[in-house]
């Protein structure tokens, strides 16, 4: 009898091992890493022309308020579309994703608007620089400022400055906030000065540069891009 549950107690022992072996290799195989993804490059925009009173536009018949005015864009690298955003001040005052390169949208006229696009394909999305411009027609109180024109170059460290202007002649202060990853590495406000410090950078990071051009009369527009420092 003890022969016979030793010989059940092996051939149980076996059967479990035949079945673990046989179910490990049944197990779900590690997802794959992902594929290099490629997301599609920056878009340049063309017309209306930065900081410059707009010349491209068509009248809106029977609405002396409004203008149709025309923006074009250069074709960027991996786009499948582009969506473009106008804002007034810090609203939004129009978006729409596209297929094409260039586009009419009717505006108010006598504004200050701001403008950018967004690059698009299915790996990602990218945005481009802010451009502004004022569409023609008697403003009804003041203009407001000029998106500013910012650059940014490196060397040992990485400078930033900017052009701001108004097509009242206002006097401008700035708000400006300079990010990696979220990370604020510098922010500033009511700044007078057209530059900041330089700052140190990480060869390869991605940089946030935000300005904010404000005039007395509480009137304000922002300007961003995004860089990327060399290796």
């Amino acid at each position: 009898m003890t022969r016979v549950k030793f010989e059940i107690i092996t051939a149980a022992w076996m059967v479990f091992l035949f079945l673990s072996c046989s179910s490990s290799g049944d197990e779900t195989p590690p997802p794959s890493p992902p594929e290099n993804l490629t997301p599609p490059a920056k878009t340049i925009g063309v017309v209306p022309e930065n900081g410059e009173p707009c010349a491209d536009y068509t009248e809106v018949d029977n609405d002396d308020s409004k203008v149709l005015i025309y923006f074009k864009w250069n074709a960027a690298q991996n786009a499948e579309n582009y969506n473009l955003v106008i804002l007034e001040g810090s609203n939004e005052v129009f978006s729409s994703t596209l297929n094409v390169l260039e586009t009419e949208v009717q505006l108010n006229r006598g504004k200050t608007y701001s403008w950018f696009l967004n690059s698009i394909n299915e790996d990602g999305e990218t945005k481009g620089d802010t451009y502004s411009f004022t569409s023609p027609g008697t403003p009804v109180g003041n203009f407001a400022p000029y998106a500013a024109e910012i650059t940014v170059t490196f060397n040992t460290q990485m400078s930033i400055s900017w052009v701001g202007s108004d097509e009242d002649g206002d006097e401008l202060t700035y708000d400006i906030v300079v990010k990696n990853d979220e990370l604020i590495l510098t922010q500033e406000t009511d700044f007078s000065d057209t530059s900041i410090n330089p700052l140190d950078f990480e060869p390869g990071a991605i940089y946030d540069v935000e300005v904010i051009s404000k005039d007395p009369h509480g009137s304000a527009s922002i300007s961003k891009t995004t860089v990327t420092a060399p290796n």
